[in-house]
């Protein structure tokens, strides 16, 4: 199917339903009652209590150190938020609307500020006080699909800087504009009138010359979609990979030649689900599928295979030679966090029992020969959430920063920043203590610098009942934070962010 065939399909698709219609089902929502039940005896449940308003100013006081000189800028955070509207409850992680955090650092001080992502869905349902469509892992309780992926958006994946725009992100629809000062939704970004609507991926990845490359998935009709924009923020071209059963990519890689795709074997096969997850199905003796497609030519596609595996996120992919490439990612056994645990985190019934395994693995593909390699560090114990210095990118990196757990889960999340030095194999790490769960955390790089850099990210203190923000020494973590700063509030939960520098 060529592009523009596609772009029909679709568009007909989508006027008649996001989803297919056996999704309107009749099962009961999530219980609030359950919930704040398990929250008093796990309180660590706290940071999936969600927010009770849409926007908030935050108190922050700065309890060690002191702000670095040189960080000038914004942290910006996404992540759904609002995990109650009226006496509903959301029945999965992902399935909130998604809120910006701002962290604004300015002459040794940081102020915060937060507001909800105004969505066509996020402002219907919290007019009408009541969830109103089915989610990524929501449904029953007479939720409609919405009539169209734009309709169900909740923004509340990632964000992008990009062409001087502020990107809110999610993967089944449009992006959306957020004014980067007064955190105002500006509306969807629409690229081109025949993508309008269409899925665009939660994490694109920058180019050498600043242009970007993404990567949307389509179940009706099946496909993969590839899109490439320039430095300027214009549409250059766009290419369509049909699916018989869409595999579900939430990451991908670029090298400075390829594009790499990993499609585990979680497709859509079974259209009768009651969510989106519900439409997916894992297939434990099928292979995961590695494409390598050639950026000068996107019709030229390799495909590599390897023993079942799930992935969200990836490092940073740069190119070995002509035919071998480099990558790094967080290897899951299988995809039972996003179909069991983030559920059981939303109604308070998770206990640890039965979680995958997800670890750190740097990976090698020869083309010659279709094989992969994969050197697994099992020792750092669990990890998620990769992140490298984007001075490296697409380039062999020295340093992958990630979240760790590095012994038996007592609670739902990570307490360990791990860097690992690639060159040396050596990990150093700081350990935040058994209250706190870490979010995802950012490399920064230091002005007037070619290598030092700072970590910087926020963790919940549910013990305390407060966010925190810390800002490390890259080169020097395990010596803990520079500085250290307590909001007098829990945010929720969030999951991915960028910085601005100003």
């Amino acid at each position: 199917m060529d592009r523009r065939s596609f772009v029909k399909s679709f568009a007909s698709f989508m006027a008649a339903s996001a989803l297919p219609a056996t999704l309107r089902a009749q099962s009961h929502l999530g219980d609030q009652a359950a919930f704040m039940a398990a929250l008093e005896q796990k309180p660590w449940l706290l940071g999936y209590l969600g927010a009770r308003e849409i926007e908030m100013h935050a108190n922050l006081r700065i309890t060690s150190g002191r702000v670095p000189e040189g960080l000038r800028g914004s942290l910006y955070r996404n992540g759904p938020a609002m995990h109650d509207i009226g006496q509903d409850r959301f029945m999965h992680w992902f399935d909130a609307p998604g809120m910006v955090q701002r962290f604004a650092f300015a002459d040794g001080q940081i102020k915060h500020h937060g507001k909800m992502i105004e969505t066509a869905r996020n402002f219907a349902e919290l007019k009408a006080k009541r969830i109103q469509f089915v989610g990524f892992g929501s449904h029953g309780h007479d939720l409609t699909s919405g009539g169209s992926a734009d309709n169900t958006n909740t923004a509340n994946i990632s964000l992008l800087n990009h062409a001087g725009e502020l990107l809110a992100l999610w993967e089944g629809g449009s992006a959306h504009v957020i004014n980067p000062e007064s955190l105002e939704t500006e509306g969807r970004k629409v690229w081109s009138s025949e993508t309008d609507g269409l899925p665009f991926g939660a994490h694109p990845r920058v180019d050498t010359d600043g242009s970007v490359w993404n990567v949307g998935y389509s179940v009706t009709p099946g496909a993969l979609i590839i899109y490439h924009i320039s430095a300027q923020g214009k549409l250059l071209q766009t290419h369509v990979l049909p699916q018989t059963a869409t595999p579900m990519i939430h990451d991908f890689m670029i090298t400075k030649s390829k594009i790499i795709l990993v499609l585990p074997p979680f497709a859509a096969s079974d259209l009768r689900g009651e969510s989106f997850v519900g439409l997916f199905e894992w297939s434990k003796d099928s292979p995961t599928q590695v494409l390598v497609i050639d950026k000068s030519d996107l019709s030229n596609v390799r495909q590599v295979e390897l023993d079942p595996f799930w992935v969200f996120h990836f490092g940073n992919a740069y190119d070995m030679s002509d035919t071998e490439l480099g990558f790094d990612f967080a290897l899951h056994d299988d995809p039972s966090f996003m179909t069991k645990d983030a559920f059981e985190a939303m109604d308070g019934s998770w206990d640890g029992a039965g979680s995958s395994a997800s670890h750190y693995v740097q990976a090698r593909v020869d083309l010659n020969s279709k094989t992969v390699t994969l050197d697994k560090a099992s020792e750092l114990g669990q990890v998620e959430f990769i992140q490298t210095d984007a001075r490296e990118n697409l380039s062999a990196h020295k340093y992958a920063l990630m979240l760790a757990q590095p012994g038996g889960v007592s609670a739902f999340g990570f307490d360990r920043l791990t860097l690992v030095d690639r060159e040396t194999g050596k990990a150093s790490f700081y350990d935040v203590g058994e209250t706190e769960i870490l979010e995802e955390h950012l490399i920064v790089p230091k002005p007037k610098s070619r290598d030092d850099f700072w970590i910087l990210g926020t963790a919940l203190d549910w013990q305390k009942g407060v966010t925190t923000l810390s800002v490390y020494e890259g080169l020097h973590l395990g010596d803990g934070p520079i500085m250290k700063a307590e909001l007098d509030i829990a945010l929720p939960l969030g999951l991915h962010g960028t910085f601005v520098a100003a």
